[in-house]
């Protein structure tokens, strides 16, 4: 889409002249560096042989988790030909992958997530990494742990004696009143990581997908499990990729007595409402994301994903913002995801998105006659993606770079383009697309059917750069 060069903005260009190069110069040099990295060879995008125990992906298994290494590289591309950039911004965070790519190039990292277990386990990822200290506290964890001879249970929560046998819960109650003995907030952390999974897999849903889903009783009576052999043997899986990543940071230059030199925020956030940015005007050089492709109940169940765990965990540990209320059904953090409110739309409002994006007219206009009972959620959806955008826009520097990792999906058998839509209202605020790849999705934890729609088998990554403010 082409931008009417009267409608643009404030274009700051001092920065460019500095460098002795044009910024289409760098766009030219960024395409020409992907093209020969796909050249050289050309499954790199999809990652077949990517180890999943790299940049503590083992932490816990959070739901379509990026690839690390995909976006290390774009990161390094993109640094590597415009050296100024700074600080990094991902609005929908999730577990923290991209932070974590960007910290070997030694970014500011900025970072949002509207679930509150993701921003445990981002703000884990990203340090500190204490590995002495934490492996000097696990004999006395362990101990602990060992000696509890309570048969107090520390959850409380409608369904407690469906997801959990009583002897389970038990258990996780001796390792959850271990935790709170400690009284470093960073080791806590990592602890409560560490127990989210041991809790996600001694419950009795099926684990197999992202929604909650009881295992037979026959299922549930001949499971023996033990949350602490768990927890104990998933802890020293954890402390070993802890090392990796600190021996990998430290041999970078990029951690100082354990901790990362650079600049950390993580918060929990809506982005709809807002982006985590410290000023008013725009700040930043660089955003690498991954947005949610269709409201999380009918795609993605982050949220019911992270339900159970979640019960057992010190929320104030994770976040002030994090409060019950997050808890109140199995489906509330997905309903304050994108499209996760059916508000209805105004004729004026609809109108607004379709002046945006002509492929979201079409598409609408497509589902309207296809399948009318889905259109509201898809429309609810893109309603709130463009609010985000908007407020990301904002956030942006001129000439700054925004790398997005977007899937399509299937809605009634018709093909909702995400990748076109998401192109059009970004640079209908005033960016350029420069590139655009297309990779398999093949190490990617998706979830690729349910009973409402479907999941592509392959996403696109679309680079961006802004080049102003559309009035």
């Amino acid at each position: 889409m082409n931008v009417p060069a009267s409608g643009i903005q404030n274009i700051d260009t001092l920065e460019v002249l500095k460098a002795g190069l044009l910024v289409e110069e760098i766009d030219e040099n960024i395409c020409k560096d992907i093209d020969r990295l796909t050249k050289a060879d050309n499954t790199f995008w999809s990652s077949p042989n990517h180890n999943r125990s790299e940049y503590l992906h083992s932490f816990f298994q959070y739901p379509a988790m990026m690839v690390p290494i995909v976006q290390k590289k774009l990161i390094e591309i993109i640094v590597k030909n415009k050296p100024s950039i700074q600080n990094v911004i991902d609005p929908y965070m999730g577990s923290g992958t991209s932070l974590v790519a960007c910290m070997e190039n030694g970014l500011d990292c900025f970072g949002q997530d509207i679930n509150p277990l993701a921003i445990l386990v981002a703000r884990t990822r990203t340090g500190p990494y204490y590995v002495e200290a934490i492996e000097k506290r696990k004999d006395n964890l362990f101990h602990a742990i060992d000696n509890d001879k309570s048969q107090h249970i520390e959850a409380n929560f409608v369904g407690l004696n469906k997801w959990f046998k009583e002897s389970v819960s038990v258990e996780i109650s001796k390792i959850v009143r271990a935790i709170r003995s400690e009284n470093r907030l960073a080791f806590r952390r990592f602890f409560w990581v560490v127990l989210a999974e041991a809790i996600r897999l001694s419950s009795n849903d099926r684990t197999s997908t992202f929604k909650l889903h009881i295992r037979s009783e026959d299922e549930i009576k001949a499971r023996n499990i033990s949350p602490i052999s768990l927890f104990k043997e998933h802890f020293e899986t954890c402390l070993e990729d802890l090392k990796w990543q600190f021996e990998l940071l430290s041999d970078n230059n990029k951690l100082s007595k354990g901790a990362y030199i650079g600049y950390v925020n993580i918060k929990l956030l809506d982005t709809k409402r807002a982006v985590n940015s410290p000023s008013d005007e725009p700040f930043f050089d660089l955003l690498v994301t991954s947005p949610p492709y269709g409201d999380n109940k009918t795609t993605v169940t982050y949220g019911q994903h992270s339900y159970l765990p979640l019960q057992w965990l010190d929320l104030e540990d994770i976040d002030p913002g994090a409060t019950d209320d997050f808890l109140k059904t199995t489906s509330e953090i997905d309903s304050r995801g994108l499209g996760g409110k059916l508000n209805a739309m105004s004729d004026k409002e609809l109108d607004g998105l379709f002046n945006q994006s002509l492929t979201f007219k079409k598409t609408y206009d497509a589902l309207k006659n296809k399948a009318p009972d889905k259109l509201q959620k898809v429309a609810s959806f893109i309603n709130d993606l463009h609010k985000s955008i908007v407020n990301i826009h904002s956030s942006m520097k001129i000439d700054s770079y925004q790398v997005w990792t977007i899937g399509n999906r299937n809605v009634a058998g018709l093909v909702i383009p995400n990748n076109e839509i998401i192109t059009e209202l970004i640079c209908s605020k005033g960016a350029i697309l420069i590139k655009q790849i297309k990779r398999e999705i093949l190490n990617k934890r998706m979830a690729k059917r349910n009973k409402e729609s479907d999941l592509m088998t392959f996403e696109d990554i679309l680079i961006f750069r802004k080049i102003g403010n559309i009035k």
